[in-house]
């Protein structure tokens, strides 16, 4: 694969970035998570170019206040990071967190003094950066109370069971990968800003990163 294939599908990505951003439906959304899939596709050619220009992409991972961690710690929580933000009509989705137990008070005015998640510059590879963590949620297995999903986990399974790579409930995937499947589809049937689905915020995110990322590749 050469640069002008990637450059292709940049120009791909941009489009149905800039189609789901106003559309905001389910068929837009769907051609965005295949055209996300085809990047996961993609990544070790990414990490060859990148080597090839001696760059480093400008990729971003959300950082999570201490005090966060420290509210937190021991408790049943999910919670999805969008550190960059997604745009809406009259307002900024920048994190979803879902608690399996009462705040106190004071522990509201702690985590509102912390203010939303950042974004953090790093020197990860494409791949690196895919395979990081954004989506925390508790398991069920005692040994790893939490699971954190990854980028690329997002993008696969959210691309295979909602149908924008397969007729959904055709789709085949490894016993490692479908078991975070239940975790998308609780993702997908939680609506945030404007009534839509928690995954296409995230979508929206990881492609938008992506776009701001990569752009050096062909400069």
């Amino acid at each position: 694969m050469n640069i002008a294939q990637i450059k292709i599908q940049y120009d791909r990505l941009e489009r149905h970035y800039s189609a789901a951003l106003k559309e905001k439906d389910p068929i837009s959304f769907l051609d965005l998570s295949h055209t996300l899939r085809i990047w996961v596709d993609m990544k070790s050619f990414v990490d060859d170019l990148t080597r090839d220009k001696k760059i480093t992409l400008e990729l971003g991972n959300p950082v999570t206040p201490s005090v966060i961690k420290e509210i937190f710690k021991g408790s049943r929580y999910t919670f999805l990071l969008l550190a960059s933000g997604v745009q809406s009509p009259g307002v900024e989705t920048r994190a979803l967190r879902i608690t399996k137990r009462a705040l106190s008070s004071e522990e509201i005015k702690r985590i509102a003094a912390a203010g939303p998640p950042t974004a953090r510059s790093t020197q990860l590879s494409f791949s690196e950066w895919l395979g990081s963590g954004v989506y925390g949620v508790p398991s069920s297995d005692e040994k790893h109370p939490r699971l954190e999903l990854s980028r690329l986990i997002l993008i696969k399974r959210i691309a295979n069971i909602l149908g924008a790579s397969h007729p959904a409930g055709t789709e085949e995937a490894e016993a490692t990968e479908n078991k975070f499947d239940v975790y998308i589809t609780d993702l997908h049937n939680v609506h945030i800003a404007n009534g839509y689905p928690a995954t296409y915020y995230q979508l929206l995110e990881i492609a938008k990163d992506i776009l701001v990322g990569t752009k050096c590749l062909f400069e």
